[in-house]
């Protein structure tokens, strides 16, 4: 059964781990990964173990930001685009009950935008993608 959880201190155990082992921009440029991501993060998990984790940035429009999303390079079990899902749609619905109207977000081909447009984000097709979504 997946559940989704606010990060805790002790998850900065593996996260920084699940970074470098994808190689990604631009986080292996920065010396404290938490140093640029919003303070509000979740984790999707099973009985097992930690697969995904996510932040949420609070501005002070009528806009949140989901960002950053990472999942355990080593982790394949089938349930893995559920639980990304799951995390995506827990990410925006918690935007919406904060009181925000609209979540924007940027998104890869091949990482994430196809995540985003099943939740009914929209796509506009510049080179770096950026997707928008009522609340």
């Amino acid at each position: 059964m997946l559940k989704v959880r606010k990060l805790k201190k002790s998850d900065w155990d593996f996260l920084p781990k699940w970074w470098e082992k994808y190689n990604q921009e631009p986080w292996l440029y920065t010396e404290n990964f938490k140093d640029i991501l919003p303070n509000l993060g979740f984790l999707v998990h099973n009985e097992k173990q930690p697969i995904a984790a996510m932040w949420l940035g609070l501005t002070n429009s009528n806009s949140a930001l989901p960002t950053a999303a990472i999942s355990d390079p080593k982790y394949r079990g089938e349930d893995r685009k559920d639980a990304i899902s799951f995390l995506l749609s827990h990410v925006t619905n918690h935007a919406k009950e904060l009181g925000f109207k609209y979540a924007f977000a940027w998104a890869q081909e091949g990482y994430m935008l196809d995540y985003y447009l099943k939740l009914n984000y929209e796509k506009f097709e510049n080179p770096s993608y950026e997707l928008i979504k009522k609340l």
